[in-house]
C-alpha cells in the first residue's frame, strides 16, 4: 500500500477567536501550522494545505495550498473533501487529515 496523503485542515474563518489564521500563531517560537508540516511530511507521501481566501499569505511555508470545492464556507468536511479530491488526482486512495 501507498503511503497515505496529508492534509492539513485551516480553511475555518476563526470566528471564536476573532478571525485569522490559527495555524499561524506561535507556540514555543514555532507556528503551529509549521510544527504539524513538520511532523506529518514525514509520514506522509506529500502533504498539502487546505485553506480558502488568499493562498500567498501561506508563501513561507513551501506547501501547496488547495481551497475548499463547496463555496460558502460549509465547514471542515468541505476542507476533507477538497483534499481528498486532490490526492486522488495524484493517484492516492487514502489520507490523513
Amino acid at each position: 500500500m501507498k503511503q497515505p496523503f496529508g492534509v492539513i485542515l485551516a480553511g475555518g474563518q476563526a470566528t471564536r477567536m476573532g478571525g485569522g489564521d490559527k495555524c499561524l500563531l506561535t507556540l514555543g517560537g514555532q507556528t503551529l501550522l509549521k510544527r504539524v508540516i513538520d511532523r506529518l511530511d514525514p509520514q506522509t507521501d506529500g502533504v498539502i494545505l487546505n485553506a480558502n481566501g488568499d493562498a500567498t499569505r501561506f508563501t513561507d511555508y513551501d506547501i501547496a495550498v488547495v481551497a475548499d470545492s463547496i463555496t460558502g464556507f460549509a465547514g471542515p468536511l468541505s476542507g476533507v473533501l477538497a483534499g481528498l479530491d486532490h490526492a486522488a488526482d495524484l493517484g492516492h486512495s487514502h489520507i490523513i487529515t
